[in-house]
């Protein structure tokens, strides 16, 4: 018997008892992947909420970031963060699998559905970028600019979590400050290079927090997925930061997911 089912058992034989009972009957498998500067701990308010309704959940802290942040070195870069992630639904055996991308980890989640496709069940883009296939996020004159004033010219500096929509009175504020760490920029530089067509034909959901919009100008994401068969598009009240503001929504959209 696979890890992975033995870990769904446990978590439905603890639920039976939760009010979603009908979830736990029929186990799903979550891998949260955080943005830039953040690290799978950021996913702490929500990862204790889907393993209550009885899925198995799994937060990987992408290599440089986090508890792993010294391994950060100029090499890094975007398909490095997808292969960490493609080995950990290798090595754990998953299938089936519901795998969310926040921000920066859209361009991530994009390249391991290149790759993995068929062990894929749905994506979740949550307030995140999504690739453009043969382009870079940022464009190459952007890109060398930044790497001007970045630290050894690949790090980017840590910004004050109230850009990511956190209050400066939310009580998680000092936690975020402790743990976040600098940001590649080659990963933001690195272009997409698709070989088995990208994210198309699995289905997509695009969640958008409106109090990271801006009013009056058009959103390229709701562009791209509003309207498309292949996408479910949704929006929540909260900042760009959205674990650790309206963690309880954003579980419950999640646990939403078919």
């Amino acid at each position: 018997m696979k890890r992975r089912d033995l870990f769904a058992m446990a978590a439905a034989g603890a639920a039976m008892d939760a009010p979603n009972a009908k979830a736990a009957a029929k186990p799903k498998t979550y891998v949260l992947v955080h943005g830039a500067w953040h690290g799978g701990w950021c996913w702490k308010h929500v990862t204790p909420q889907l393993r209550a309704a009885g899925h198995a959940v799994y937060a990987p802290t992408l290599t440089g970031y986090g508890e792993r942040v010294h391994l950060a070195n100029p090499s890094i870069n975007c398909s490095t963060h997808a292969t960490d992630v493609e080995n950990l639904i290798a090595f754990e055996e998953l299938d089936d699998v519901i795998l969310v991308g926040h921000s920066y980890a859209g361009l991530v989640i994009a390249r391991v559905a290149d790759r993995i496709k068929p062990r894929l069940r749905h994506l979740v883009f949550l307030d995140a970028m999504i690739p453009v296939d043969g382009k870079a996020f940022l464009a190459p004159e952007v890109s060398a600019a930044w790497a001007k004033t970045a630290k050894d010219g690949y790090l980017l500096p840590v910004p004050d979590p109230a850009s990511f929509g956190v209050p400066a009175d939310h009580p998680d504020m000092p936690w975020l400050k402790r743990h976040l760490t600098p940001h590649f920029l080659p990963a933001l530089s690195e272009p997409v290079q698709y070989k088995n067509g990208g994210i198309a034909g699995v289905p997509k959901t695009f969640i958008r927090c409106t109090q990271r919009a801006r009013p009056g100008e058009p959103d390229p994401a709701e562009a791209i997925a509003r309207g498309n068969p292949e996408w479910t598009w949704k929006t929540i009240d909260s900042g760009h930061d959205v674990m650790v503001t309206q963690p309880k929504a954003l579980s419950e959209m999640l646990l939403a997911i078919a």
